[in-house]
């Protein structure tokens, strides 16, 4: 099977770490931000990921995809998030977007690779709200909120040891979004929660965005 990502898109690595976690080969492929014929070809519309199956046939939602993998493996996990998941996933795109938009381009991923796609991604992100150059110098004073999110993060996931109870996709959600986060530096992550981050980019092999 082959699935089409961007490196940085949380949707796309819900789904790779899916199928990290639960052995599943992939043949990933890392469209160039400004290609829209590939995607549009496959689904009709500019968006992924997009999973083309040994069959020829596509699917394009992550939930979708990922109750696939589920099934496809046999494994005794729950398909649907927790509230308390959805709930979580409500609130942290505001500081991951605060971080990520400006940052993200300028990291050397795949999908970013041509100064077009560069432009595409300014082009398509950057609003009023989220200009890229005045969310850099308000570095400091965001840095401050993501830390404070990052603690209630970890309280919340109850870890020990570097682990949790969470379900598969449970996991999946938080890994995904958090691991956004680590292309700024000067956050600080709590030492439970960064534990519990890169044991899970070993054991899905999804790195960590940085």
């Amino acid at each position: 099977m082959k699935l089409y990502t961007y490196s940085h898109c949380p949707f796309c690595s819900r789904v790779t770490y899916v199928a990290g976690k639960l052995g599943i080969k992939l043949e990933e492929v890392v469209l160039d931000y400004d290609d829209t014929e590939t995607p549009t070809k496959l689904i009709g519309k500019k968006m992924v990921p997009i999973l083309e199956k040994d069959d020829g046939t596509v699917m394009s939602e992550s939930n979708d995809i990922i109750s696939l993998f589920i099934e496809l493996a046999g494994a005794n996990e729950a398909i649907k998030p927790t509230e308390g998941a959805i709930e979580w996933q409500g609130g942290s795109f505001a500081p991951l977007l605060q971080i990520g938009l400006p940052r993200w381009p300028l990291l050397g991923l795949k999908e970013f690779k041509t100064e077009s796609s560069r432009i595409a991604w300014e082009d398509k992100k950057q609003t009023t709200d989220l200009n890229f150059v005045q969310l850099i110098e308000d570095t400091a004073n965001i840095v401050l909120q993501v830390n404070e999110f990052l603690i209630g993060t970890e309280k919340q996931l109850n870890i020990s040891n570097g682990k949790t109870s969470l379900s598969l996709v449970d996991s999946a959600i938080y890994y995904s979004i958090l691991r956004g986060l680590y292309c700024e530096p000067t956050i600080t992550w709590p030492e439970q929660l960064n534990l519990w981050m890169n044991y899970q980019a070993l054991e899905s092999g999804v790195p960590l965005v940085k």
